[in-house]
């Protein structure tokens, strides 16, 4: 199984692979802080992923400062997405 994932995730560029790291990251460590039932821990993981992807595009898109960047991503606006995706959702009642 170890040995497909080279495959599976060739066709995507390095810095949406860490950006969906930084992702699932950011996720866990606010179910962590604001996460009640073990059950939606899954729905965080994914809702960051996307957003982690979403705040590289926006953070580029705005040229928003870079203080800490790993490649071509920008490690602040990455992680900032994130959170307030889940706090927004968190607010809605999700």
């Amino acid at each position: 199984m170890l040995s497909a994932l080279p495959v599976v995730l060739a066709p995507l560029p390095p810095w949406l692979v860490l950006a969906g790291l930084l992702g699932v990251i950011n996720a866990a460590a606010c179910f962590m802080l604001v996460g009640r039932h073990l059950r939606r821990l899954a729905w965080y993981a994914l809702l960051g992923v996307f957003a982690a992807g979403l705040g590289q595009v926006v953070g580029l898109a705005i040229q928003a400062p870079a203080p800490l960047k790993i490649g071509d991503v920008n490690v602040l606006t990455t992680s900032l997405g994130p959170w307030l995706v889940l706090s927004t959702a968190r607010m809605l009642r999700f």
